[in-house]
């Protein structure tokens, strides 16, 4: 019980993490640009993440089913159930602004 709420905490912190420089990050772009009628900066950072980790989750799905990669539906860890692509397409989401390649620049 006590590594669930670990391991539940820990990717509270890294998720406060990632969205905190995503809208950093969309704030410095935005400085530089045109007043407009536009979202917060928390929806953007919410809405590239989750659209970071479905292109990671897609891709990798294709990629296994393209070179007949058996992957496993479902994986069990300390009594929780989960998707290891799905749990592996995430992490790469929550990390993506944290990696220096593929930025644009800024």
């Amino acid at each position: 019980m006590l590594n669930v709420i670990l391991v539940t905490v820990l990717v509270l912190i890294a998720l406060y993490i990632s969205f905190g420089i995503r809208v950093n990050q969309i704030q410095a772009i935005r400085s530089r640009k045109v007043p407009e009628e536009k979202p917060s900066p928390l929806a953007e950072a919410i809405k590239d993440f989750v659209a970071v980790a479905g292109g990671v989750y897609l891709g990798l799905t294709a990629l296994a089913e393209f070179l007949k990669v058996p992957v496993p539906m479902q994986s069990k860890i300390w009594g929780i159930t989960f998707d290891p692509v799905a749990l592996f397409a995430v992490c790469l989401a929550i990390i993506a602004p944290v990696l220096p390649f593929g930025r644009s620049k800024m």
